[in-house]
């Protein structure tokens, strides 16, 4: 029996170093949270900034014209989502780094590179895709993709931290496609995108890895 007990220990530690070596597990649910949070205060300044700026602007039935005024309040929005990218993954690194900390890992891993390859490419290309099309397409395609890259972006990065990223990113592109197909609702599926489904997986991922 002693001699079962010890293999099964043995088994269990080098399953544990062999997802150490190839998953990044230091990954917080407090991550997730806050990424919420900023995402839900930044939609609600967004709403702020265009709200009389742009026709029906939360409806996108229209694709945002090029006039001087509504120029600024495109900038004024990007400069918005760049703040609230720049929060969330700032908040992401520290929880990440306290987490790691705590457990004697380190943050910058082989795991932890691939993790950030797979994940930038797909994020890489949907900023691009909304870059080169601002203006030009109505704006609930717009807020669609960005859940919709973002999706992929977690699906694609998935394999290399825990396994709620991968099926974080199909909410993400379930919810990006309804964005698209109900149009008149994107304010809404963009919240619960970014907002709602990250701390619905962040406070899941704190209480089950904590």
């Amino acid at each position: 029996m002693e001699k079962t007990s010890q293999h099964l220990e043995d088994l269990k530690t080098i399953k544990s170093i062999m997802e150490q070596s190839s998953r990044f597990l230091s990954l917080s649910g407090l991550s997730g949270i806050s990424a919420g949070l900023f995402a839900i205060a930044g939609a609600i300044a967004a709403r702020l900034i265009i709200k009389g700026s742009v026709t029906n602007a939360w409806g996108y039935s229209k694709a945002i014209s090029q006039t001087e005024s509504e120029g600024n309040t495109i900038a004024l929005l990007l400069l918005t989502a760049g703040l609230v990218l720049v929060l969330a993954v700032s908040s992401a690194l520290f929880f990440s780094y306290r987490k790691a900390r705590k457990s004697g890992q380190k943050i910058w891993t082989p795991a932890s590179k691939r993790l950030i390859i797979n994940l930038s490419i797909p994020l890489a290309a949907g900023g691009l895709f909304i870059l080169l099309t601002l203006g030009q397409l109505p704006g609930s395609i717009i807020a669609a993709a960005t859940l919709i890259f973002y999706g992929l972006a977690l699906v694609n990065a998935g394999k290399f931290t825990f396994g709620e990223i991968y099926w974080l990113g199909i909410m993400e592109i379930v919810t990006g496609l309804l964005c698209l197909a109900i149009p008149g609702y994107a304010f809404v599926f963009w919240v619960s995108g970014f907002g709602i489904l990250h701390m619905g997986y962040g406070t899941f991922m704190y209480f089950r890895y904590r």
